[in-house]
């Protein structure tokens, strides 16, 4: 049964992505408009939300077409209003911010990157064997840990490994055997800077680590309590940065969460308190 409401909730959400129909459903453009509204989401909590709005839509799109066939009068009773719950910022800023989710497609598995510094604002990642990919012919995978639910590897195209991305106990990510150009320093809340090796390897032991010499940062979230639906954000600030290499490591801090909070259900650890400093980051 199509509810008044739940025909207002779709017309909510449709405004908020930026898909203004008022005729013609079709999923492709809806698609693109939703795209577009999450490469200019300007903080992690929109994104997350946007992502959300998406996967309702995205549950309920038989349902929906039904609205445009039999309600479409009741429909367009509403109006467009723009945005209210999401905060957008313009394309030149919206460049060098990446959102990398498994949150738009019924397929768990399959991860997608998204941003508007690309010619194809959004493209899905390679999995093959296990070995998660930026790009088809890029140099570099990553791969979850034999016999460990919160470490990932990072390889080259020679399977070297390059580093392991482990969980900390703040919900950080950082770098462990690491034999890359970049050191990952966790900050409260699991929000992750990253540095330039040298600049770190230079540092004495009572040297701060200056915060502006930060060359890109991480910050992640899962979708709801216990989702298997997670979203990460990558802002780039340096040029001539291995781009692939910065998204890997972001898409590493989503799935190593995903496989702990999987391992540890039932672990008393795991509480409502506990996400709840995920969300004040």
């Amino acid at each position: 049964m199509i509810t008044r409401g739940f025909i207002e909730k779709v017309h909510y959400i449709f405004d908020e992505l930026n898909y203004h129909e008022t005729e013609n459903l079709n999923f492709s453009n809806f698609e693109k408009a939703a795209t577009n509204t999450l490469t200019h989401c300007k903080d992690l909590d929109d994104a997350r939300e946007a992502v959300k709005m998406y996967q309702f839509c995205l549950r309920k799109w038989s349902a929906i077409e039904k609205i445009f066939k039999k309600k479409l009068s009741v429909f367009n009773e509403y109006t467009y209003e723009g945005n209210s719950l999401l905060s957008l910022v313009g394309d030149e800023e919206a460049v060098g911010t990446y959102y990398i989710t498994n949150g738009i497609n019924s397929k768990v598995q399959e991860i997608f990157v998204a941003s508007e510094s690309f010619d194809e604002k959004i493209f899905a990642l390679g999995v093959d064997n296990g070995k998660i990919r930026i790009f088809d012919d890029g140099d570099y995978y990553i791969k979850y840990a034999k016999l460990s639910s919160v470490k990932m590897k990072l390889f080259n195209r020679q399977n070297d490994c390059l580093c392991t991305l482990v969980l900390s106990e703040d919900l950080g990510v950082f770098l462990k055997n690491n034999l890359t150009q970049y050191v990952l320093n966790v900050y409260d809340g699991g929000f992750v800077g990253i540095y330039d090796r040298p600049y770190i390897d230079n540092l004495l032991a009572d040297d701060i680590v200056d915060t502006d010499k930060c060359i890109a940062d991480i910050e992640w979230d899962i979708l709801e309590r216990k989702s298997k639906l997670g979203i990460a954000k990558l802002n780039i600030y340096a040029d001539d940065q291995d781009l692939e290499m910065l998204l890997l490591f972001a898409t590493s801090t989503f799935l190593i969460f995903q496989k702990y909070v999987k391992s540890e259900k039932g672990n008393k650890f795991f509480t409502l308190a506990f996400l709840n400093q995920l969300r004040q980051q």
